[in-house]
């Protein structure tokens, strides 16, 4: 969330009518792709990408990078986003009309580029030089970056629909109070007690940015940022904080919180503050993502061989609580990044395609998709036949943790399978996978935005009314002592984009 709200909270700064004036408007390049370039002559691509945490120098000498350019041939010179208000950046360097054959953006700056009418549109180039694409990006994907029936970016898919956020539990303190795992928000709410009367500690801790804890609101049949609702006997699809029954989980937070069951500084709380709150003993739950799990460990687990002892006795995780006796959880899904091509330098876009459709090729006789992700057979990974999965070589698999960061599109008939190597580098780490991945097309509920198309009302309010919500839920539970002013925020709320948003999302969902 705190990166999702970075990126998008400037998207309405500058408007569309100012875009496509200091551009120049598409009088100088209509947005036509030339299709009758030689592939044989690649022009050195320069790539607008995400923030890497690194800084330009090393995304550029990344060897990641390197094996990009082996399997495609084409020289990338690598520029990055600033990690705050990386919009508003982005327009900047549209407006000035920068030079980038391609830029990698997430889906909310993506339907804004697209309402701001800067995006060439890419079909006839991905008919003659993205065979490739067609296959191994579904339907589905492709819908999200359709609009009147053009295609206008090449969606990347999440490797892997994950449910991901559990709460996690210190088990070794479970099992000495001999309490099982909680089920239901009043069992949640005793074992928290106990952990307190026991160890003497305020026993749930998350960070700053948790605008609201998936487990736990799972208890009140929240599953989902947007997501459908029995609304006076007809189905609705509302934001988390317009639920009908988001009050009486935050009432159920604030006594929580009141009660010194939560930790009271979880409105200043860093995502290493959480983390060691934890690992200390400081707390006995952390509501936290299952890609925290190795800096739990190595915060609780000796240095040493014992790093390699079986590690039951250490976490439990709670995935979702009941509601009305069923267990449902939140699943990630859908494309958070798309990469597309200005209009203004669209004349070279049959490069870009060439170029991606290179990288997702994976075939017997060239597995380009294979290289990038995961790397070299006997060096960087073994392939297991008999149970077909591929098992990482410890002593290198971690150069390829930066590789999904220059991706411009993913190949969905193999992603998965090749991602889920990613997840036995730590032994705690694939348990806990396994453990929240279990009957996950049962339990797992997906946002209701993950296969929606550009949406422009949405996208250019979602960062503040996130924010917004990010900030009421902290004084709810905190300062307020429950929803004693919950009215006012929703009015608030709604008046500042959320009504909105929530009209044309009801209006595409439902087909009105």
């Amino acid at each position: 969330m705190k990166r999702f709200v970075a990126c998008v909270l400037s998207g309405a700064m500058l408007s569309a009518a100012c875009l496509a004036v200091a551009c120049g408007g598409k009088g100088d390049d209509d947005g036509v792709i030339d299709l009758e370039i030689d592939l044989s002559a690649k022009p050195t691509l320069s790539v607008l990408m995400p923030n890497s945490g690194y800084d330009e120098t090393y995304i550029n000498n990344d060897p990641n990078a390197a094996v990009v350019k082996e399997v495609t041939g084409y020289d990338v010179k690598y520029s990055q986003l600033p990690a705050l208000d990386s919009y508003s950046a982005l327009q900047k360097r549209i407006m000035n009309r920068d030079r980038f054959n391609a830029i990698k953006v997430t889906t909310t700056q993506f339907a804004n580029l697209l309402a701001d009418d800067v995006l060439a549109p890419l079909n006839d180039a991905i008919d003659k030089f993205g065979p490739v694409l067609k296959e191994v990006i579904s339907e589905e994907s492709w819908e999200s970056v359709t609009k009147d029936g053009k295609i206008y970016g090449i969606p990347e898919r999440s490797s892997s629909d994950n449910i991901q956020y559990p709460v996690v539990f210190r088990q070794d303190w479970l099992d000495e109070l001999k309490l099982p795992m909680p089920t239901t928000p009043k069992e949640f709410e005793s074992t928290l007690v106990a952990m307190k009367e026991r160890y003497n500690i305020t026993p749930l801790t998350f960070n700053r940015y948790t605008p609201i804890v998936w487990a736990v609101a799972a208890g009140f049949g929240i599953y989902a940022e947007w997501q459908e609702y029995d609304i006076n006997g007809s189905r609705e699809v509302r934001f988390y904080m317009d639920a009908p029954t988001y009050p009486t989980y935050v009432d159920y937070m604030a006594r929580l919180y009141a009660n010194g069951l939560i930790d009271p500084e979880v409105n200043t709380n860093e995502d290493a503050n959480a983390l060691t709150k934890f690992t200390s003993g400081q707390a006995g739950a952390i509501s936290t993502s299952i890609w925290s799990v190795p800096q739990l460990v190595a915060g609780l687990v000796p240095a040493g061989p014992q790093q390699n002892v079986t590690q039951e006795s250490l976490f439990g995780y709670l995935r979702a609580l009941r509601y009305n006796g069923e267990e449902h959880a939140n699943r990630l899904g859908g494309c958070p990044y798309v990469t597309v091509i200005p209009y203004y330098t669209s004349s070279e876009g049959g490069y870009v395609i060439d170029w991606i459709n290179s990288k997702l090729t994976d075939t017997e006789e060239q597995h380009n998709f294979r290289k990038i992700v995961l790397g070299e057979e006997d060096y960087h990974w073994t392939y297991d036949p008999i149970e077909d999965v591929y098992n990482p070589i410890k002593e290198h698999f971690s150069e390829k943790d930066t590789a999904s960061y220059y991706l411009t599109g993913s190949n969905e008939l193999v992603y998965t399978q090749y991602w889920l190597a990613r997840v036995k580098k730590q032994p705690e780490m694939e348990r806990a996978w396994k453990r929240m991945m279990r009957n996950a097309d049962t339990v797992g509920v997906y946002d209701v935005l993950d296969t929606a198309p550009p949406l422009e009302t949405y996208a250019s309010v979602i960062g503040q009314i996130a924010l917004d919500a990010q900030e009421k839920f902290i004084l709810m539970i905190g300062r307020d002592g429950g929803t004693s002013n919950y009215q006012t925020y929703l009015t608030q709320w709604k008046a500042n984009g959320g009504d909105a948003a929530t009209r044309e999302i009801n209006d595409w969902y439902y087909g009105r």
